[in-house]
């Protein structure tokens, strides 16, 4: 996604990556009349030379004399949530992005084996220093011994490749299109969920390229020449996966708006929910499949998936958030991947514990939260969350 071209200035959403005009919602060439909405491509005159020309020409000709005493406007109400609904989604996108990330800081350990931590805030004392923070994420990397071994996985996994070549183009980019058939998204519909995830993305992707530059995982094209990825392979780290961070960020921020809307169908039972997280889990196998990625890395990127959507919903509702540590050194070279490891849908909440034959590879623990909801962030979910309120 923005990390692998899933969601950030050089990936899909494209230009709203880049804070322009949503043109790459749902998939090359999908919504291109949304873009044109974002863009106002069909309001008024384009802008352009001739328009500045037509412009200057019209106030030369109405402006006439000065008009007099008129009365002062009110001023402006500094830092109310009230002004965000006047302001154009790309500035929204970056007050949205400041209020995620000015929360996060990132501590690593190049000695061995990479670790890294993801501190959260916990003060709105500016000055606290260090002890104002706490840990979020803890990551440790696997032995190398384990990206050998799961070389096996990747070699087995590349005969789906025919079978799976048009889904893992599609899913290049950012993969919209594909949580549409689960969840009734739609930009006339729900433009302030797409909003919504298109915030969860970036600030993913600004947590998981800041772990992969610390951890500094071997790609498997750099351990055996017979890989041979079927799609070039991005320049960084390997784990965590972003593509899976990603999807399970998405997935579970959905499903938070699903199980919150009070609709009968969402709330009595977990299909939904269910469906989500296989496609979340399709999404990052296919990653491997590609011959891009090892089964840990999906698992690891999950996991911080999971618990990035916890941060954001806490930062927009003021709910719980989960702090949770991946030990890549409990992680068996023989385990594939598989969510249900990590995460228990009809509860909506993180495992405690992952085992496998090595040893607990991931341990969750649930916090009450301390700062409380961001009153912008705490905006945009009100927005998103009324989408899905089914009318009685």
């Amino acid at each position: 996604m923005s990390a692998e071209n899933f969601g950030g200035p050089e990936g899909a959403y494209g230009a709203y990556g880049a804070y322009g005009a949503y043109g790459a919602y749902g998939g090359a060439g999908a919504y291109g009349a949304y873009g044109a909405y974002g863009a106002y491509g069909a309001y008024g005159i384009p802008a352009g030379p001739v328009s500045a020309e037509a412009l200057i020409r019209n106030r030369d000709g109405i402006v006439g004399a000065p008009l007099g005493s008129m009365p002062s406007p009110n001023p402006g109400v500094p830092n109310d949530v009230r002004n965000l609904s006047r302001l154009s989604r790309e500035v929204r996108a970056a007050i949205f992005s400041f209020a995620l990330n000015q929360d996060i800081s990132l501590t690593a350990d190049g000695s061995g084996t990479g670790k890294a931590i993801l501190w959260r805030r916990k003060s709105d004392n500016p000055h606290s220093g260090p002890h104002g923070y706490e840990k979020l994420v803890k990551m440790k990397s696997p032995h190398l011994s384990v990206f050998e071994e799961q070389m096996g996985f990747l070699a087995g996994y590349a005969d789906l490749r025919q079978d799976r070549a048009a889904e893992i183009l599609s899913q290049i980019g950012a993969p919209v299109q594909f949580y549409q058939t689960i969840a009734f998204i739609d930009p006339a519909r729900t433009p302030f969920t797409l909003e919504l995830l298109a915030v969860g993305l970036r600030f993913a992707n600004y947590c998981e390229q800041q772990l992969k530059y610390a951890l500094a995982v071997k790609r498997p094209i750099e351990l055996s020449p017979q890989v041979q990825p079927m799609i070039p392979t991005p320049t960084h780290g390997s784990l965590p996966s972003g593509h899976a961070t990603e999807a399970f960020v998405m997935a579970r921020l959905i499903w938070k708006l699903l199980r919150g809307s009070g609709a009968p169908q969402y709330s009595n039972d977990d299909y939904w929910g269910e469906m989500l997280m296989r496609l979340a889990a399709r999404i990052a196998i296919n990653r491997t499949v590609a011959g891009v990625h090892y089964p840990v890395d999906s698992a690891a990127g999950a996991m911080l998936g999971l618990t990035l959507a916890d941060f954001v919903a806490e930062k927009c509702t003021g709910c719980d958030w989960t702090r949770a540590k991946f030990n890549g050194h409990h992680y068996s070279g023989s385990s594939d991947f598989n969510w249900h490891d990590l995460y228990t849908v009809d509860d909506d909440e993180q495992n405690a514990v992952s085992t496998g034959p090595a040893g607990d590879w991931a341990k969750t623990s649930q916090h009450s939260t301390v700062l409380g909801a961001t009153p912008a962030l705490e905006w945009l979910w009100n927005k998103a969350a009324a989408e899905w309120v089914d009318f009685s």
